[in-house]
């Protein structure tokens, strides 16, 4: 089975699926998180929960989310639902509005996840790699140059690895 892991980017895991019909996606944690904190609780509703303490709870169980067991989501998702339409909290009903659409339907949930699974919810290595070639690399460099300079890289990186191995 083939497993992809990337940022929360459906336009990319989308094109995924079209080349690899069989892929299991995996969506980073931090950025589960980051779209909910950054995104969408600003803009809906960050005042309200500020300000409420039930709210606060609920967005916090919401955030964690991706280490809960997944038959339970969908049932703690609809009681913080019911509460909010009892408590008349309409911008934190908006905000779960977003959420139910963009995390719950369509299967969602098996992307971001890793309930009796916490093995690779970073990308710490590939992130790192990504800041080193941009160090390498800070302005737009001839094609050609690119591919010398990334063979130089890899033949490091494997010395390196051939060096660790035998110790």
């Amino acid at each position: 089975k083939i497993f992809f892991h990337c940022d929360f980017e459906k336009d990319i895991s989308n094109a995924a699926k079209k080349v690899f019909p069989d892929i299991n996606i995996k969506y980073r944690i931090w950025h589960y998180k980051r779209a909910l904190e950054i995104k969408e609780k600003n803009k809906l509703c960050l005042k309200e929960v500020e300000n409420n303490i039930n709210l606060d709870i609920h967005y916090k169980f919401i955030s964690n989310f991706p280490f809960i067991n997944p038959e339970y989501i969908n049932d703690i998702y609809n009681k913080i639902k019911s509460e909010c339409f009892e408590y008349k909290y309409d911008n934190f009903l908006e905000f779960l509005e977003y959420f139910e659409i963009t995390y719950l339907k369509d299967d969602e949930i098996k992307h971001w996840n890793y309930y009796n699974n916490i093995e690779h919810i970073t990308n710490n290595a590939s992130e790192s790699f990504n800041n080193y070639l941009y160090d390498l690399f800070p302005k737009k460099s001839h094609f050609y140059k690119f591919l010398l300079t990334l063979q130089k890289v890899d033949s490091l990186f494997y010395d390196d690895y051939k060096m660790r191995k035998s110790g």
